[in-house]
């Protein structure tokens, strides 16, 4: 791509050159474009298909892309399209997305003895409570969190595990008889 945008910027405006130019970086997008696609789907329909509840957070994306460090890498996630892609398919496969709020410290919460931190900077890598004094990298104490918050919200009121909604086969309807009512008409 670097060296697409380099050709294209050193052409001539107007030329044929530089329209033949602007389509190679054009096609070279949508390559990118489509390969970012097809993962995300593979991805989701790889975890529709093995787990029957899924948890998610919401993130704020827009607040961490003003990270210049990390912009870049944050937005070509596409992480609103993974979401909505995992939420579709879901519904198709029977499974259940279970979305954390995004103030839902999942980061914070030690996830051996449910003690909330208050303040946890980003630079700070494991986790270590300190109540009981576990510790823990930050990543596996907030899936974990995560996981418990998904499992407690798929059991119902009564205590059970709950079905939920199952993909039912496409059934072919009975075709109807071409005939006429079966009264002929004397004339």
């Amino acid at each position: 791509m670097r060296r697409y945008n380099k050709a294209l910027a050193r052409k001539k405006k107007g030329s044929a050159n530089r329209r033949k130019a602007r389509v190679r970086l054009a096609r070279l997008h949508a390559t990118i474009g489509n390969v970012r696609k097809d993962y995300l789907h593979k991805l989701s329909m790889n975890i529709v298909r093995t787990f029957k509840v899924i948890g998610i957070e919401d993130l704020n994306v827009r607040g961490m892309s003003r990270n210049r460090c990390l912009a870049r890498s944050i937005m070509d996630e596409g992480f609103r399209a993974f979401r909505s892609m995992l939420e579709y398919k879901a519904k198709l496969y029977g499974a259940r997305v279970v979305v954390a709020d995004r103030f839902f410290a999942s980061s914070k919460t030690c996830s051996r003895c449910d003690c909330v931190k208050q303040t946890l900077s980003l630079a700070t890598r494991t986790f270590v409570c300190d109540d009981c004094g576990a510790s823990v990298d930050r990543d596996e104490n907030a899936s974990v969190n995560l996981e418990v918050f998904a499992a407690s919200s798929a059991v119902s009121a009564c205590g059970e595990a709950r079905s939920g909604a199952v993909r039912k086969n496409r059934v072919k309807r009975a075709s109807k008889k071409q005939e006429g009512s079966g009264l002929a008409e004397v004339t």
